[in-house]
């Protein structure tokens, strides 16, 4: 049974509570581990207004009460965790990111030539007049991904198929284009050939999507290239549980082939099988 989650946010980003809160409301659900992973760094020109990122200054007082709570709480285990954006200069992003002590860095690819991919349905439908056209832009977005995984910078790829948030029932591009199947492919192997994970995201359960980050699809196929996997919930809101979809992410993990997913202290992958039992939880 997975009882971990590599994906959540708080208010030093655009979560709904305090690291404090999001670390009760883990021990609550009986987690045994959670990466808190805020984003950062704020991306820069985008065409519309971005408000979910943070300043590498907030972002190491944010670490900080990280730390604190690591000592506070008993069969919780707290990672330092980062979800870091696609920037278009990757050199800059492995500046932003130098010096920061982190158990765990996750990458997503949230804007790309000033087009936010996943803020609204009304602000993803403008990538296809950015780009000529929805072949183009799906294209390109594969294509940073399999940059980002490159760059050496990130441990994990968020949400890969993110792009499909406002996509139901194929209705903006059919994702079983030839096309489309060919992006994804080629972003696999170039993920592959790095030795990064990818996160399985439940999150698109809870979104127009109605479907896991990836696709059951596209996490056969990573299975079959070996790439190694990461699970997280994303979760932002007070509403939804910490542990949002897991078992969900379990069986699809199960029925792809995988056996075991992976956490990170320090930067150094560990392999959990999903037989690995909860423990004891308690605040000291």
């Amino acid at each position: 049974m997975i009882t971990w989650n590599l994906h959540a946010h708080t208010t030093t980003s655009d979560g709904d509570l305090s690291a404090e809160e999001l670390v009760q409301r883990a021990v609550d659900e009986g987690l045994s581990g959670i990466a808190i992973t805020d984003h950062f760094p704020f991306p820069y020109e985008p065409d519309q207004p971005v408000d979910w990122a943070t300043s590498r200054r907030v972002f190491e007082r944010h670490l900080r009460v990280v730390e604190a709570l690591q000592h506070k709480v008993d069969g919780l285990e707290i990672l330092k965790g980062a979800e870091v954006e696609y920037v278009p200069s990757l050199d800059t992003l492995a500046h932003w990111l130098r010096g920061l002590d982190l158990d765990f860095v996750m990458g997503g690819v949230h804007i790309l030539d000033g087009w936010v991919v996943d803020w609204s349905e009304e602000i993803f439908c403008q990538g296809r007049k950015r780009f000529g056209g929805w072949r183009t832009a799906i294209e390109c977005y594969y294509d940073a991904v399999g940059e980002l995984a490159e760059s050496g910078l990130v441990d994990s790829i968020a949400h890969l198929d993110v792009v499909k948030k406002y996509n139901p029932q194929s209705r903006f591009f059919d994702e079983d284009a030839p096309w489309y199947r060919r992006a994804v492919e080629h972003c696999l192997e170039r993920i592959a050939r790095t030795g990064v994970a990818i996160e399985v995201n439940t999150a698109g359960l809870r979104r127009p999507a109605a479907d896991l980050y990836p696709s059951d699809w596209i996490l056969r196929r990573a299975r079959e290239l070996e790439i190694p996997v990461t699970v997280g919930t994303d979760f932002h809101r007070t509403h939804d549980r910490v542990s949002d979809g897991l078992s969900v992410a379990e069986a699809a993990l199960r029925a792809a082939g995988y056996e075991s997913f992976l956490i990170f202290r320090a930067r150094q992958a560990e392999t959990l099988s999903f037989s690995v039992p909860s423990q004891d939880r308690a605040w000291a």
